[in-house]
């Protein structure tokens, strides 16, 4: 696909979703409660531990939000586990389970009101018209001291390829294209091209496969209907249990810590007409961040995430701990949009995706 097609594709479907905001969020984005789903029983014991914010002596907001059963869920659990939300006076009502698709219209149209995503997702969406910003950072990549089960991406083959390298991966398809679980722009592709690059191969070999979960790419893996497959901590156990051979994760890229860098997002309007809110959320989910990555707090963040999304888990996501948004997480995820074609040069600046109302440096 030329580059200014490959372009105008990805533009075109971010604008599709800014601009269909109500009429396509209002079938899409609609979440269903009480229908026995997995995150129905995950949102009860959310709950489990009685604190009210009602009882913080602070003006209580509610702030609705889809139920997050996957590996994105940990900072949302701990912060109510441990009554970071409450303290703050935050009452969350999690609105039931959504594909990624189903996310970005559902915030558009009011049905909920915080998200997360990665940067160059939230750059598509603000290029196609979504008016939206990041109030915080989520996720980051840990550094290198860090123990590396935290490190936001691995990626794995099968035992069945017989390689046990991404060199001798490449050698073997020889000139074939590699497929990797990825829908562009996610975090998936990203990670996944930076490590191509950085490691001196070409990422024009690869092809992306889409796929909803990380658990239904491994599940694609083990069939052989892909090459590579990239999963998130929680499911690192699940790999290896499997017997999968990892090839490269995100410390393969070059990137350092803005491999794994993430914003918690509302709506321009809802930041305008709740700014209390906005900073009530900010304040919990930093809290929550900095017991998750305190190494007192390991196994009981990891236990209680694989309970929630019931999956074994031998890890979590690593978050971001510091203070406002650091040029050096955020601006090589724009410069990859200009690289792929997805931006022109110049046509983002970090200021257009973020305020730094709620979270100064």
């Amino acid at each position: 696909m030329a580059r200014g097609k490959k372009k105008l594709v990805i533009l075109s479907v971010a604008a599709i979703l800014a601009a269909g905001g109500i009429g396509v969020g209002s079938y899409l984005g609609q979440t269903k409660k009480g229908l026995g789903i997995q995150g129905a029983a995950g949102l009860q014991s959310l709950k489990s531990e009685g604190f009210d914010a009602a009882k913080s002596g602070k003006k209580v907001y509610t702030i609705k939000t889809d139920t997050k059963v996957n590996c994105s869920s940990t900072p949302w659990v701990i912060a109510e586990k441990k009554g970071f939300f409450a303290e703050e006076g935050i009452n969350i009502e999690y609105t039931g389970e959504l594909t990624t698709a189903q996310i970005l219209p559902s915030i558009l149209n009011g049905t909920n009101n915080v998200s997360t995503a990665h940067v160059n997702n939230i750059a598509t969406y603000i290029a196609g018209g979504a008016k939206i910003k990041g109030v915080t950072i989520g996720g980051s990549e840990p550094t290198p001291e860090v123990d590396d089960k935290y490190h936001h991406m691995k990626y794995y083959v099968s035992p069945k390829l017989g390689v046990s390298s991404l060199e001798e991966l490449i050698q073997k398809k020889n000139g074939e294209k590699i497929t990797i679980n990825g829908t562009v722009p996610s975090c998936t592709t990203f990670i996944a091209t930076h490590a191509f690059d950085h490691l001196g191969f070409d990422r024009g070999q690869i092809k992306f496969v889409a796929f909803e979960s990380d658990t239904a790419a491994l599940q694609a893996n083990e069939q052989g209907n892909i090459d590579i497959v990239g999963v998130h901590p929680p499911f690192y156990k699940l790999a290896s249990d499997s017997g999968l051979i990892e090839v490269f994760d995100t410390a393969d890229t070059g990137l350092g810590e803005a491999a794994g860098t993430t914003f918690y997002y509302f709506t321009e309007q809802f930041i305008a007409d709740n700014p209390e809110a906005v900073q009530g959320f900010v304040n919990a989910v930093k809290k929550a961040q900095a017991w998750i990555v305190n190494p007192q707090n390991e196994e009981e963040a990891i236990k209680l995430t694989g309970d929630y999304i019931g999956q074994p888990v031998n890890a979590v996501h690593y978050y971001y701990t510091g203070k406002g948004f650091q040029d050096k997480l955020i601006q090589p995820w724009i410069d990859d949009l200009v690289v792929s074609g997805a931006l022109k040069k110049d046509q983002l600046q970090i200021s257009d995706l973020i305020t730094t109302e709620f979270d100064e440096s």
